[in-house]
């Protein structure tokens, strides 16, 4: 290759080049018609080919080598096939138009290439191949080939003079000029295409945030942005009528600074903590606007995030729910109130009568349902006027109110009609009909009171007036095994008619045999009372055996013996001296009494290891002078306190666990033991039994009476011994009857026992007699 050669290839080259520059000098990517610029695409390829074609290097006359293939292969590759048919047919014009020897195979050397470049861009995307440097520099190679073989068509006298000539050049430097000039092309057609997505996403962006700002500026609601730092992005209107400041304002600062408080403004320290959690916050809120008005705020807010995942700031959603909760209200007051005494009517008593039913249900207590009228309530109406009327009324329920605890329900039916429903009493029916009673009477008593009335005249003052009235009250009591809600109020109505009946201004339970047992409740407290002067009581005794040693001791069991009653079962009166008071002078009584036979026994030589358990009432536990009383007791009658055992139950523990602990303590560091009574029956936690300073656990007799017949049973009484063991604590069974219930706990570590299999509960001197028989005692006294 001579000098002249070299320096045409450098011109052809130089022109190759040019195509990027020139393209983009012309913008004509930035030609919006497609056609249009196709078109000029394909006359600007064109011309440079001519031009190329112009720079050759002649090995013969009618034999020109340039690199016009090389143009318009890559033509093929990256403008498609309208601009390269255009190309090819400029440069295949003017090489016909040249003439000369190499004319055909001149213009197969430009088709040839087209082709293959509309073959490799059809490729490329059909199979999403990149155009990377070594695709790039294969397709030239590819193209150079091509043009080889398409040399073989010369003549014969020239065609190997002109491949040893051209050959090393086309297959050494155009593949690597064609991937150059390739990557070129395809780096700006890259730039290009970003350029028109970046045109068109701003396009986009613009248009959604104008779409975003017409949206949020046109909802009525509070809409606010920030950042992660608190700091305000931005806000729609609404917004800004709240704050009273123009977004420019806001953006950039944070509610701090825009209120200026003192203090951070918890708001900014809620909305910190929204940011850190990344989880929604829903509440209602009252706010003050710039003119003074307060409204209620449904406030909604939560984060937003970029595709990532990556946390941008907060978005804040208020609403006005002022009128809308106002609405509300008044609805339910309509549907669920009187609109008179804003007492709930009819309506909403019957669904608190049935929760109250439910109530009573889960916990197996009584309710009571007081039915209210006013007597001679027409007579007011009639000559004084319903608005006196209606005074009254309003009068009756404020005090109603005030008689009832907040768990309770007053209702207005209608008239002169109102009902109480005073639910949790108590599991006793004789103290729910006493407490009832209570209430009841303390309604009465409140009626009774005079009402200040005021009277206008058409003409002059206001006048004031003390009216008298009192009402008749029927009551109806319910618990588990009630009738229904309709019923219940039912009994009611017929009671209180009762108490119309009697000469108004009375109280009457609807069951005639509930007001029986209420008159012979107050007989029996007054009875008991006198049975603690008159030394009625007395203790009995029932012995305890541990199964090796025989006789460990005895429980005292509180007996009346009434003058006329003959023996009053300990259930009938006990409950009634725990809900009078009575119980405490009689527990004091019961512990000095157990603990003289105590000391007794102490100085006999075959009982001075016997032990006493003697039950404590909750009411005398809770007593704050209940340690000093035990401690002086033992003082006075010398005993040794390690042989006083002292039974709890669970629910009185459980009451107030931290307080028991301290007096057991107190007593426990004196020496006295302590027995859990009742054991099962209750609802001890594991962490709180553990806690307490006891000795022994007491299986309940309701455990021990089916254990043999009874799977239930039996596996709950393993368990308590097996939970006696853990604890390291001792293990009493109460109520045992049978050698198979004694064979049964012994078999499963039971070793101490109480019922009747060993002894009844017997007056002292009965049980002194029966110990010294040893007739308590079963024949097979040990098993092994």
């Amino acid at each position: 290759m001579d000098s002249n050669s070299f320096t045409g290839l450098l011109n052809n080259a130089a022109i190759l080049l040019a195509l990027g520059v020139i393209y983009d000098a012309l913008g004509l990517h930035a030609v919006t018609n497609r056609t249009k610029r196709k078109l000029l695409s394909g006359l600007l390829v064109g011309t440079l080919g001519i031009a190329v074609m112009h720079t050759p290097w002649e090995m013969t006359p009618g034999v020109f080598f340039d690199t016009r293939w090389i143009l318009i292969s890559l033509c093929g590759l990256f403008f498609g096939f309208i601009p390269t048919l255009i190309a090819v047919a400029m440069t295949v014009s003017l090489r016909i138009y040249q003439g000369g020897a190499g004319a055909m195979v001149g213009s197969l050397v430009i088709i040839l290439p087209a082709l293959i470049g509309l073959a490799w861009r059809y490729g490329s995307k059909r199979f999403n191949q990149p155009l990377d440097w070594r695709r790039l520099y294969l397709f030239g190679f590819v193209i150079q080939l091509t043009v080889l073989a398409c040399l073989l068509l010369m003549p014969e006298s020239m065609r190997f003079n002109i491949i040893a000539a051209v050959g090393p050049p086309i297959i050494i430097i155009f593949p690597v000029g064609t991937m150059l000039l390739g990557l070129v092309l395809r780096r700006q057609r890259d730039r290009r295409k970003a350029e028109r997505e970046l045109k068109e996403n701003r396009y986009l962006l613009d248009r959604e945030r104008g779409l975003l700002r017409g949206l949020v500026d046109a909802l009525p609601d509070l809409i606010s942005f920030k950042d992660i730092q608190g700091r305000y992005l931005g806000c729609n209107q609404a917004f800004e009528h709240y704050i009273g400041r123009p977004e420019s304002y806001l953006v950039g600062k944070t509610d701090f600074e825009i209120t200026g408080a003192v203090n951070v403004n918890p708001t900014e320290l809620q909305d910190h903590e929204l940011a850190a959690t990344d989880k929604a916050r829903c509440y209602e809120e009252w706010v003050t606007y710039p003119d003074g008005r307060k409204v209620l705020h449904d406030t909604m807010k939560t984060t937003f995030h970029g595709e990532d995942g990556t946390t941008f700031g907060l978005v804040g959603v208020s609403r006005d729910i002022t009128e809308r909760k106002n609405a509300e209200e008044q609805i339910r007051n309509l549907a669920f109130y009187d609109p008179l005494t804003q007492l709930p009517n009819r309506r909403l008593l019957m669904d608190r009568l049935q929760m109250m039913i439910a109530t009573s249900i889960r916990n197996n207590c009584y309710g009571a349902v007081l039915f209210i009228d006013l007597d001679h309530f027409k007579v007011l109406n009639d000559t004084q006027g319903h608005d006196m009327g209606d005074q009254l009324l309003i009068a009756v329920a404020a005090r109603l109110r005030d008689c009832l605890r907040e768990e309770d329900t007053v209702a207005r039916l209608g008239g002169d009609e109102f009902v109480a429903v005073i639910g949790l009493l108590t599991s006793n029916q004789t103290n729910a009909i006493a407490t009832a009673e209570e209430v009841a009477e303390k309604i009465r008593h409140a009626l009774c009171e005079p009402y200040i009335l005021n009277s206008e005249l058409e003409s002059g003052p206001v006048q004031v007036k003390d009216y008298h009235s009192t009402p008749s009250i029927g009551i109806s009591l319910f618990r588990a095994d009630s009738n229904n809600k309709n019923e219940i109020l039912k009994q009611a109505d017929m009671a209180m008619y009762q108490s119309k009946a009697a000469g108004r201004n009375a109280i009457h339970f609807f069951d005639p045999v509930m007001q029986a047992a209420l008159e012979e409740s107050v007989a029996l407290q007054a009875d008991l009372r006198e049975a603690i002067v008159n030394q009625e009581l007395e203790l009995y005794y029932q012995v305890q055996v541990e199964e090796r040693h025989g006789i460990r001791g005895a429980e005292v069991l509180l007996r009346w013996h009434h003058p006329t009653r003959g023996l009053v079962p300990p259930m009938d009166f006990i409950p009634l001296a725990e809900d009078s008071g009575l119980i405490i002078p009689i527990g004091h009584w019961v512990l000095e009494t157990a603990c003289r036979q105590l000391k007794i026994w102490e100085n006999h030589r075959s009982k001075k290891h016997w032990h006493i358990s003697v039950n404590v009432s909750a009411r005398q536990f809770r007593q704050p002078n209940f340690v000093k009383e035990v401690n002086d007791i033992i003082v006075s009658t010398n005993i040794n306190p390690a042989l006083l055992k002292l039974e709890l139950t669970e629910s009185l523990i459980l009451d107030d666990v931290a307080g028991s602990i301290d007096k057991m303590r107190e007593l426990n560091e004196q020496g006295i033991c302590f027995s859990m009574d009742d054991f099962g029956t209750g609802h001890s936690s594991l962490s709180n039994l553990k806690r307490l300073p006891l000795e022994q656990l007491k299986i309940d007799q309701s455990f021990v009476r089916d254990i043999t017949t009874d799977p239930d049973d039996a596996a709950i009484v393993q368990v308590i011994i097996s939970l006696s063991r853990s604890l390291k604590l001792d293990v009493i069974a109460e109520g045992v009857e049978t050698e198979e219930q004694r064979q049964f706990l012994y078999d499963n570590g039971c070793r101490q026992y109480q019922g009747y299999l060993f002894g009844r509960p017997l007056s002292l001197e009965q049980f002194e007699e029966m110990v010294e028989s040893k007739i308590f005692l079963p024949e097979a006294s040990v098993s092994g």
